[in-house]
């Protein structure tokens, strides 16, 4: 695999983690703006149950993206370093 592809594919992940991010913000912002109700006899889930799976999509999508953002360290450094051999 070539620098040019590692930097991509960093960016790709970081990029798709952000969207990720977002949509689950989005989420909670949604739920947060509906009143709060019991849980209803017919099972409807309250509100605060609504918020955990967006809550841990961020979690993990946060991981995503820092492990994105290593690889384009990564590939920095390997560019850094194969411009010093040619220097």
């Amino acid at each position: 695999m070539d620098v040019g592809s590692m930097v991509n594919q960093g960016l790709i992940g970081m990029q798709r983690s952000q969207t990720e991010m977002t949509r689950s913000a989005e989420q909670i912002a949604q739920a947060s703006a509906m009143p709060a109700v019991p849980e209803a006899p017919g099972g409807d889930t309250p509100r605060s149950l609504n918020l955990v799976e967006p809550m841990l999509n961020i979690q993990a999508q946060q991981q995503v993206f820092d492990s994105s953002a290593r690889v384009v360290e990564t590939a920095d450094e390997a560019l850094g370093q194969l411009i010093d051999l040619r220097a």
